[in-house]
């Protein structure tokens, strides 16, 4: 069935932009509450990576991935710095939260 392929591959995905793209497309399909247990897991994990190395994760990755990872783990109720997100600012003296 789709369902154990869906708990399979969120269980086994290396790559975290991989993992987010799924957990965007699992709640756009309405069928997030089937997969809390491990949505919540792998939000965890991705946590987990994005702050251990942020202003990695912030430059190797597009704005939209990036925006991306700070909404699903604010929704999944983890703290995510919005100062990490300053590089994407135009200039040095227009702050992110000005946009």
């Amino acid at each position: 069935m789709i369902f154990e392929q869906v708990y399979k591959k969120l269980d086994k995905i290396e790559d975290p932009m991989e993992s987010f793209y799924l957990i965007d497309i699992i709640q756009r399909f309405g069928i997030e509450h089937y997969f809390a247990e491990e949505i919540k897991m792998a939000l965890e994990k991705l946590h987990l990576i994005l702050n251990t190395n942020p202003i990695d994760f912030v430059s190797s990755h597009e704005l939209y991935e990036v925006a991306l990872a700070f909404r699903l783990l604010r929704q999944g109720g983890h703290y995510v710095n919005a100062g990490k997100f300053n590089t994407y600012a135009p200039s040095p003296h227009l702050n992110i939260y000005l946009l």
